[in-house]
């Protein structure tokens, strides 16, 4: 189900000394089974963003469209609308509160108003889905790890069913491991179906998982575009406050050596590939 923004601007604390603006004339459409990576700066419209993406925040000039349902109409119910934008907000685990991890992620379907056994089916598929083992349910999440608790919160979200899954941050706080195990859950749940707007500053995980890197800058889209694309426009990325991943970087590093790599590097395999080819070892690859 495509989100469609349109021209959509926000202004915090208008009229007063502190007046911001967030969001500046944006227009953008995330498509159904993307992997969009969001990145920007602190303090560039990012989470401003993706809140207006489910109805968290709703539109004061412009549109938002979720499947073709504007959610600024007056009397508009939001709750398809979160059913199908279902949002991870970061260190997402400080929400949990329930007795118990299948109380937790139960909880957003019994608000559906679900027969029990449809909860429990629900409950049991999300939890599998971000590897939680069935003799976890009956836990008190807070007795978890921090990395299983960030799983049950995403399994909370999860368990709404939602066509598209927006993640701010999710690996923020995590060791090098829990990392890497959540950002392949998450590409497993993409794989699944599901399309993922994930915000991160990490350009490292944006440029090994997404197809697609939206860059905002001063409220602003500065660019849109796959990573390939963006990655070349390194000193402008610098400017905002961003990077390109080491890959990269390295590659312009031995590019300024002399050596002879193509542009657009920006992945580790990739990056092996071009070094040992320029050295003659391409065969070795």
């Amino acid at each position: 189900m495509p989100i469609e923004i349109k021209h959509l601007t926000h202004v915090y604390m208008p009229g007063t000394p502190f007046e911001t603006r967030a969001l500046d004339d944006v227009s953008l459409t995330i498509h159904d089974g993307e992997f969009v990576g969001v990145i920007g700066h602190t303090g560039s419209g990012k989470s401003t963003l993706i809140a207006h993406m489910n109805a968290l925040m709703r539109p004061e000039v412009g549109h938002v469209l979720v499947g073709g349902v504007d959610v600024g109409e007056k009397n508009q119910s939001l709750i398809e609308i979160r059913r199908e934008v279902g949002l991870v907000f970061q260190y997402p685990e400080y929400q949990l509160f329930e007795e118990t991890v299948e109380k937790d992620v139960a909880f957003g379907p019994q608000n559906l108003g679900l027969p029990e056994e449809k909860i429990a089916e629900r409950v049991r598929d999300a939890c599998a889905q971000v590897g939680l083992s069935e003799d976890l349910l009956g836990k008190s999440p807070f007795e978890l790890s921090g990395g299983q608790k960030r799983r049950v919160a995403i399994a909370g979200v999860l368990a709404m069913k939602p066509s598209t899954l927006v993640l701010d941050e999710p690996v923020a706080g995590l060791d090098p491991a829990g990392r890497e195990e959540l950002l392949q859950l998450i590409q497993g749940i993409h794989q699944s179906g599901t399309t993922v707007v994930l915000v991160s500053h990490s350009m490292d995980d944006v440029a090994r998982f997404c197809t697609r890197l939206i860059v905002m800058n001063k409220g602003r889209v500065a660019f849109d575009a796959p990573p390939r694309e963006v990655f070349r426009h390194g000193s402008e990325l610098r400017e905002m406050g961003l990077d390109v991943p080491e890959c990269a970087r390295l590659c312009e590093l031995l590019r300024e050596k002399g050596m002879d790599l193509p542009e657009g590097i920006f992945r580790v395999q990739d990056c092996k590939r071009a070094i040992l080819s320029a050295l003659g070892e391409g065969s070795k690859c």
